[in-house]
């Protein structure tokens, strides 16, 4: 039995078919045969990635506990990320676009590594931010960087050495944009860098490979994977130039007398950041309790057809969507949910089945 996650924008209509549905293909279609899966499914709702962020990692507890409207919790955060900006690259020019990329070496190939420096050669405000992880890998790539992009582009490939746990997420808030890496996603840490607030760019490269969808369903369990998501090469490094492109900046005030100005970032990554960092409490992704809930229903579900002896059901979701079943209602509701779930997997595949994804 395996868990499969549903990674869809809440919204969707299941008949809707986009790069963003990568996150959700359905391993048990009839073409597929047994040399994808053999076990049963366990479709979860919104993704099969648990996390523990809201928990584990609340930074603004002081502020929210306080009652601080969303726009006060917004200021304050601005006003961290600025410090730490300045903390961590105090060299860096105000207007510098930051992409960031936080996963181990060895996930970056020759052919995305061109890719980013496609995206610095066109954006020359923007750096990429990696870390020496392993330390051995920064001399290979800066390396090659000056090689297949010069001097000047390689020197805007710029290393840091891996932090503590709490203070590599918090800091995460520091990048504009996170680029994923492909062939093999960023996993617990494209739900550090979306708990921060910052945009992850990424791209579901292979159908049938799932290290390659994971992050495409995590970001669209924030609802908003239409923005993150692509569909090929060339839309990745289009839609990092077009927000490196769009990005520019004001300051304000800062919050007490003789505070220093606070830099404010402005344009569709910055717009994007905003929503992320204070939907968060409201966000599929980080909703640990719910998550739980929908695998205790979806275990029940499978011991249940187990008993009975049902080989061949139709596909076997954990929950629905509803609000009020997944928050514990009665039991004809939660009937009535299984059967709208089960009729919308249906129909997913089918559009599946009928409709020709992206090359890519």
């Amino acid at each position: 039995m395996q868990e499969v996650g549903k990674g869809s924008d809440r919204g969707d209509s299941p008949e809707t078919v986009g790069p963003w549905d990568f996150g959700e293909l359905d391993p048990e279609e009839e073409d597929c045969g047994d040399w994808v899966y053999t076990e049963k499914m366990i479709y979860m709702p919104h993704t099969y990635f648990v996390n523990d962020h809201r928990q584990g990692f609340r930074e603004d507890e002081d502020l929210c506990s306080t009652g601080a409207d969303p726009e006060s919790v917004w200021q304050a955060e601005r006003a961290v990320r600025w410090r730490m900006r300045r903390s961590v690259f105090p060299q860096l020019s105000d207007d510098a676009f930051i992409f960031a990329n936080f996963n181990q070496l060895y996930k970056i190939d020759p052919a995305l590594f061109r890719m980013w420096l496609r995206i610095l050669e066109r954006a020359p405000r923007a750096i990429i931010w990696l870390l020496r992880f392993p330390a051995a890998g920064e001399q290979h790539l800066r390396r090659v960087a000056t090689e297949w992009s010069g001097p000047e582009v390689a020197s805007r490939v710029v290393f840091t050495d891996v932090a503590p746990k709490h203070v590599h997420i918090k800091r995460g808030c520091v990048a504009d944009a996170f680029l994923d890496t492909p062939e093999c996603n960023a996993h617990t840490t494209a739900v550090d860098i979306l708990w921060s607030g910052t945009p992850v760019l990424t791209w579901p490269r292979h159908e049938h490979k799932l290290c390659s969808r994971v992050a495409a369903s995590v970001v669209c369990a924030t609802g908003r994977g239409r923005e993150m998501v692509v569909g090929s090469a060339d839309e990745y490094v289009e839609r990092a130039v077009e927000w490196a492109h769009t990005a520019t900046h004001r300051y304000i005030a800062g919050e007490g007398e003789g505070e220093e100005r606070v830099r404010v970032s402005i344009g569709p990554a910055a717009d994007l950041r905003r929503d992320l960092f204070l939907a968060r409490d409201q966000s599929r992704l980080f909703d640990t309790q719910r998550w739980t809930r929908n695998l205790e229903r979806g275990l029940e579900e499978a011991w249940r057809r187990w008993t009975t002896g049902e080989d061949d059901p139709p596909p076997l979701a954990a929950s629905s969507d509803s609000d009020d079943d997944a928050d514990g209602g009665g039991g004809g509701g939660e009937q009535h949910s299984k059967q709208r779930w089960a009729e919308r997997i249906e129909r997913r595949l089918l559009a599946n089945r009928s409709s020709r994804r992206p090359s890519v």
